[in-house]
């Protein structure tokens, strides 16, 4: 199929759609939607859907036209992106991942109030409660990150050996939807019995926690976390877990291309900010370790998987994990939700390796964040 026609194809079908705040805002996620907002969205579906179509060829019904604004600017910013999101339509292996781009980048361009995408069903919004309903709120511990509450959840009571403190929708996504493993079709790309996966990205150990039950008795678990704060949360959860901890081993440093690389970073939980440069204020600095580095100094005799979240770092991990992937060829699990070239430069960069990767995408929100890319050489 080609990307623009069908691409074209789906911003088209979706301008008709008007759907509500009710029905397709996350205010999990963002809080409730700010009065006026809507409004601007609504304002901004009249005109130029097809500006960046036409220049390659395409005609567009007069009737699909928009107004300058929102839309319109959203077309612009997306039009340096969509060579190489082409490359990325047609590097994706199964049909399911090519309708998902598609759907993606409509979102990002035309918003919540046109385009609902797959995940957004009964059976989402049930999960989330039924999550919410197995919480303890008088058991919690409070976030630096805008003091959220995260309270206890005992996951035994749904046949998982795993209890922590995180919100309902995380411990859903991970341990429900497992967010960390794509399945479509003959294909499953997951954590195995007996697997070594790099958890780049700890943050507060729910991550860490379901690969380690995952891989069981025989497997380890690698996980990259250095922020203070999320530290001492990924350290109350891991107690809370004795017999999964013994599989997890903590470097408490951040994840980059190359080691002893030095880092200054303000500490805001998920929101922290890092930089390579000393600025004022910081709260501390890290000094950094490859996960090329990491196989060295551990010993690790195989990697199996690697999985990474970590707040657009993904280019440069990866590229620190180079040796890695061509010794071991494992699963990778990536995510490139964080900017458009991370859609674009990540699987260009799998691709490029030459190593056989069949690529595939998965997205677990009703919201443009967390699309992961996996990846898998298949058996020959």
């Amino acid at each position: 199929m080609n990307f623009y026609a069908e691409l074209m194809v789906e911003l088209l079908n979706s301008t008709a759609n008007n759907f509500s705040p009710e029905e397709n805002y996350d205010h999990i996620r963002f809080g409730k939607m700010q009065e006026g907002a809507q409004a601007t969205l609504k304002r901004s579906i009249r005109r130029k859907i097809g500006k960046v179509f036409e220049s390659r060829g395409y005609s567009v019904v007069s009737k699909y036209d928009m107004s300058n604004g929102y839309v319109a600017y959203r077309l612009r910013a997306m039009e340096p992106y969509l060579a190489g999101l082409e490359k990325l339509y047609n590097f994706l292996t199964d049909e399911g991942s090519k309708v998902l781009l598609l759907q993606l980048i409509a979102f990002r361009i035309l918003g919540f109030t046109k385009v609902k995408l797959p995940l957004n069903t009964p059976d989402f919004w049930n999960g989330i409660k039924e999550m919410e309903d197995l919480a303890d709120n008088k058991r919690y511990v409070e976030t630096k990150f805008i003091k959220w509450h995260l309270p206890f959840i005992d996951l035994h009571k749904k046949g998982i050996p795993v209890q922590l403190h995180l919100l309902p929708i995380g411990v859903y996504t991970d341990f429900f939807l497992k967010q960390y493993e794509f399945k479509r079709g003959a294909t499953t790309i997951k954590a195995e019995k007996g697997d070594y996966v790099i958890d780049a990205g700890g943050c507060w150990g729910d991550t860490a926690l379901y690969f380690a039950n995952e891989v069981g008795e025989e497997g380890k678990v690698f996980t990259f976390e250095f922020i203070p704060s999320n530290l001492n949360i990924l350290n109350t959860n891991l107690a809370l877990n004795p017999d999964l901890q013994e599989r997890i081993n903590l470097i408490d440093r951040p994840v980059w291309e190359v080691t002893n690389e030095t880092m200054y970073y303000t500490d805001n939980g998920p929101g922290s900010a890092v930089f390579m440069e000393e600025k004022q204020p910081f709260d501390g600095k890290a000094s950094s370790l490859s996960i090329d580095d990491l196989v060295t100094e551990y010993s690790i005799p195989k990697i199996d998987l690697i999985k990474m979240d970590i707040e657009g770092a993904e280019p440069y991990a990866l590229k620190g994990a180079l040796n890695t992937i061509k010794k071991f060829k494992p699963k990778l699990a990536i995510a490139i939700y964080h900017s458009m070239e991370d859609f674009v430069n990540i699987p260009k960069f799998i691709h490029e390796l030459g190593l056989g990767y069949e690529l595939h995408l998965a997205h677990c929100s009703i919201h443009q964040e967390e699309s992961i890319l996996f990846a898998e050489i298949p058996a020959r």
